[in-house]
């Protein structure tokens, strides 16, 4: 209320009723800060006015000559300074020292705003350079079974590519017996149909949105190689897990994929992610 108060009597000081008048002298009388404040902002008021008043013609003018020159700017600083007209015209007259101040305040802060805005413009913003987000690759759970039992090892893989030569498992595991699961999504850049391929000895399954594509859960004495093709839509996430197991010896693990526009790599850490 007392807010409202004191915008009322700034704008015009014989707006006030007597209760209003007796209500603002109260709030004034009781918060000697806030007196003081009112008493600091007049005193401002005043001191623009006495030293604007005299050279106003010639501020106006300085601060048109920066502002015209696009379109835009020409017509704000005519509604500003229509604006200030017309606030002039309604004012009474123990404010006439009011209208310079309130001119320069507002030529002031539309310069401020116009040229903050043609410098933000003019400098060319820079994109932050691209990091290597960090969920790249796939959720990778080692066990040693063959049979994916046990409390597994986790870590994380950025390709599904892997030889391990007899007697270099991937984990610490008797006569090189081990299993995996790789879990994550897969991300193709353009729409096509793909094949995938695995090549792994000794058994592999691979499943894309629950949909199990390569199904050879048998050991292998040599390697061996599965495809499946599959239609997929650019920038959609697929849910991709794939299952390995090795019962001895040397293991191999490797998924390519390939598309009529692209030639058969292994599928990149690019489109593979574990969020």
């Amino acid at each position: 209320m007392s807010e409202e108060l004191i915008a009322k009597w700034l704008d015009d000081r014989r707006s006030l009723d007597e209760s209003e008048a007796a209500e603002l002298h109260r709030v004034l009388s009781a918060d000697p800060a806030l007196r003081q404040n009112l008493h600091e902002l007049l005193s401002l008021d005043d001191l623009l006015s006495r030293r604007l008043s005299d050279d106003r013609r010639n501020f106006e003018n300085q601060v048109a000559q920066r502002l015209v020159g696009s379109g835009s700017e020409g017509s704000f600083l005519k509604s500003t300074l229509n604006a200030v007209e017309q606030s002039e015209r309604r004012r009474s007259p123990w404010r006439a020292w009011m209208p310079e101040a309130a001119a320069a305040a507002v030529l002031v802060v539309g310069l401020l705003l116009l040229l903050l805005r043609k410098e933000d413009a003019a400098t060319p913003s820079v994109a932050p350079a691209a990091s290597k987000p960090s969920y790249r690759g796939l959720r990778a759970q080692y066990y040693q079974t063959q049979t994916l039992l046990g409390k597994p090892i986790e870590r994380v893989d950025a390709t599904p590519d892997f030889t391990w030569k007899a007697g270099q498992p991937p984990i610490a595991t008797a006569k090189d017996v081990y299993s995996a699961r790789w879990t994550g999504k897969l991300t193709p850049p353009a729409t096509d149909r793909y094949t995938l391929r695995a090549r792994y000895d000794d058994g592999i399954r691979v499943w894309l949105d629950g949909k199990l594509l390569i199904d050879d859960w048998k050991g292998r004495y040599v390697i061996v190689d599965r495809q499946a093709q599959v239609d997929l839509q650019a920038g959609r996430a697929y849910d991709l897990k794939i299952e390995y197991f090795n019962g001895g010896d040397r293991g191999v693990m490797q998924l390519f994929w390939s598309s009529a526009g692209r030639p058969e790599e292994i599928v990149p850490e690019s489109v593979l992610s574990h969020e």
